[in-house]
């Protein structure tokens, strides 16, 4: 049993955002949950205890010609099902800026392509992010005289979906739809996409102490490239969660996965720059500790060698005295001791 799964989205592109390979990280990251929450039915027959083989990306030229103008991102994966068997599981992700008259046709022409190169049963779903309650396709039919085809396939669609019971709900996944949800409803409010990203990111991701590490890193980078913000809301997005990060998710800290996710970059920068100006205010404080001391140490100098001098000054006066006493002339005091004639003439007026 192999498996096509089609992600149709319908979004106003934010700068820089590659919302397809977004899309394609988080299914290979978390492919099992992808899987369970997508497709339940086909979760209960694959073994993946037996592991997962993404296959080289030549083999999606086979099954899939790009065409011009269309970003698509897309996966083959090989698994083991509990009946012991080797099957195929195709993954399809296109990014559609409006509805797509061709799509039911397209998905048919995957579902041949991919019948034909392997021989397999296909369990095939579409997943339409489009909120659009007019996004609704319906079969794929072909008829001409005598010769008829109808191709149904499982959709999943986001406009359908309950925001309460995927609040819920335990797997990721719902936190990816719940993502991709409000993305189209803050299209064109960058202030209430700010609130619902904070919200998600703190209550779902960093405080949420029943969701496991991998989880957390993998809807952490997904959700903070998904719901775009100006660089000055992240700037506040990234103060407001801080603490969170530091308490509840320090692992985050020490991931090379998500390092350069926009919050996460925004908190490394922020932390590096403090760190820049706690050190400059750090050194400033011991520059001056230490021009202190210096200064301390020569004064200390200085007045040691002005005592000395004070000293020796002391002693010449005292010596003139006693010379004075003795009967030596003024004159001849002051070529012994090498004081001026003033300063001797001074000593002898005090005797």
């Amino acid at each position: 049993m192999g498996e096509v799964l089609v992600l149709e989205k319908r979004v106003s592109y934010s700068p820089g955002t590659d919302y397809d390979a977004l899309w394609k990280k988080i299914i290979s990251e978390l492919f099992e949950e992808f899987i369970l929450f997508f497709a339940p039915d086909l979760y209960e027959v694959i073994d993946f205890r037996k592991g997962i083989v993404f296959l080289e990306q030549e083999l999606h030229k086979v099954i899939i010609k790009h065409k011009k103008g269309k970003k698509i991102a897309d996966k083959i994966v090989k698994v083991s099902l509990k009946n012991g068997e080797e099957k195929y599981v195709f993954i399809h992700i296109e990014i559609q800026g409006k509805k797509d008259p061709d799509f039911a046709k397209r998905m048919f022409t995957y579902f041949y392509r991919l019948f034909d190169r392997f021989q397999e049963n296909i369990y095939s779903i579409a997943i339409l992010t489009d909120l659009s309650k007019s996004n609704n396709p319906q079969p794929f039919q072909y008829s001409f005289y005598g010769t008829e085809l109808m191709y149904r396939f499982n959709t999943y669609k986001f406009n359908e979906e309950d925001i309460p019971s995927l609040k819920k709900s335990t797997n990721p996944f719902a936190i990816a739809v719940l993502a991709g949800i409000y993305l189209h409803q803050t299209e064109k409010n960058y202030h209430k996409r700010y609130e619902v990203k904070k919200k998600l990111l703190k209550d779902f991701i960093l405080t949420n102490p029943n969701l496991k590490p991998d989880y957390a890193e993998a809807l952490f980078y997904f959700i903070d490239y998904l719901l775009y913000l100006p660089h000055e809301l992240t700037k506040q997005l990234t103060k407001d969660l801080s603490i969170n990060i530091e308490k509840e998710a320090k692992h985050m800290l020490y991931s090379e996965k998500i390092k350069e996710a926009p919050t996460l970059a925004e908190y490394f920068k922020t932390v590096k720059e403090e760190g820049i100006e706690i050190g400059i205010e750090k050194g400033l404080e011991m520059g001056i500790e230490k021009g202190i001391e210096k200064g301390i140490e020569k004064g200390i100098e200085k007045g040691i060698e002005k005592g000395i001098e004070k000293g020796k000054m002391e002693e010449k006066r005292n010596l003139a005295a006693e010379l004075l006493r003795e009967g030596f002339s003024v004159e001849k005091v002051a070529k012994m001791v090498k004081l001026s004639l003033d300063e001797v003439k001074e000593i002898g007026k005090n005797l």
